[in-house]
């Protein structure tokens, strides 16, 4: 008869790769179903943004589209500035739903755009969110953002285009997930091993 072990290490394989694939599965699925927004007000949205502008939505292109975490270009056509830059063209990424805390705009606008700058991207695009503040303009909204940007008057948006073109390297959150796999990867097969030794 053969030891209780070696009867049951068999099973540990198993239940490892059903432990990764569920692990996996929930770091696949929760960008796309854990965006809760905390419910800021208008004057802490205003600081925490870069940029703040009002424009009429011009185009909107999404890269992939089987994910709703694929970047979505938005591409504004500004008519006026209340805080940082924005160029008469200016490009805006966000996920693809806002189940992803993606943009949702309904119509061409105007909106009145929440933006966070391109950091190291120089003129890409700036970058925006569910949560950020974006919203059509409405008389209220903007009378409110006026007073915010009181110290400096609304400004004409800066001449040309920016970030009108999705950037090619690829969102932060695949490489987390690649990297979470291959920890996984890993980490089964040194259990595996271990118990292997134990069996023998």
């Amino acid at each position: 008869m053969l030891p209780a072990m070696s009867r049951t290490t068999p099973v540990i394989p198993a239940l490892l790769a059903t432990l990764a694939l569920v692990l996996t599965s929930w770091v696949l699925a929760t960008p796309a179903s854990a965006c809760s927004c905390a419910g800021l007000a208008v004057p802490e949205q205003f600081e925490r943004a870069d940029a703040v502008f009002a424009g009429q939505l011009v185009s909107r292109e999404v890269r992939g589209g089987a994910s709703s975490t694929d970047p979505a270009l938005h591409v504004f056509a500004v008519e006026a500035v209340f805080k940082g830059t924005a160029h008469a063209r200016q490009g805006v990424v966000s996920a693809a739903s806002g189940a992803s805390c993606g943009l949702e705009l309904s119509g061409d606008g105007p909106f009145l755009v929440f933006a966070d700058s391109p950091g190291e991207q120089g003129d890409g695009p700036y970058t925006a969110g569910l949560c950020d503040g974006t919203a059509p303009v409405t008389p209220d909204l903007l009378s409110e953002v006026r007073a915010l940007g009181a110290a400096t008057a609304p400004a004409d948006p800066l001449p040309g285009s920016a970030g009108t073109e999705l950037p090619s390297a690829p969102l932060p959150w695949v490489g987390m997930v690649a990297a979470a796999g291959a920890a996984l990867t890993v980490l089964a097969g040194l259990l595996v091993r271990r118990s292997r030794r134990r069996g023998a």
